[in-house]
């Protein structure tokens, strides 16, 4: 009995360690960060400055979402998988619409999911709906990269 109890308790630390191995390798994989309204203003521009002015280093697509919408569910996967092509050219994030209320109202986000699509330059771009991930990748590159 007591090896049993011995063997089950090595197999919990061996599953616990490979568990936490994975967890750090998650950490270094390109992902969707999530962000709220003060965030944004840190990391990406003022979003209610008279002028749009991009803070960060690269150009930015930023997923308006809520937790209860069902095409938002099925974009976070695409979206992940679209960082991961655009992994250190393009950065994304996403922000739920109703914790940021007002950030919603001022990119006028009237229907979710919604993607502001932000170049170096020139003013934000939007997209509304769930589309195949091919098209996304074509929207970004004429947004982005012209």
């Amino acid at each position: 009995m007591k090896k049993i109890l011995l063997l089950l308790v090595a197999t919990v630390l061996a599953i616990g360690a490979s568990a936490q191995q994975l967890d750090v390798t998650r950490d270094t994989v390109y992902t969707v960060h999530s962000i709220d309204q003060n965030d944004f203003r840190e990391v990406i521009a003022d979003w209610d400055a008279q002028d749009w002015e991009m803070i960060s280093p690269r150009p930015v697509v930023v997923d308006f979402y809520a937790d209860w919408c069902m095409p938002c569910r099925r974009l976070a996967p695409i979206l992940q998988e679209i960082a991961q092509h655009y992994q250190g050219k393009v950065d994304f994030y996403r922000i739920n619409v109703d914790e940021n209320p007002d950030i919603a109202a001022c990119f006028e986000v009237r229907s979710i999911p919604m993607l502001l699509i932000c170049p170096l330059e020139g003013e934000p771009k939007t997209i509304v709906g769930l589309y195949p991930k091919e098209e996304f990748i074509r929207v970004f590159n004429q947004a982005l990269f012209k």
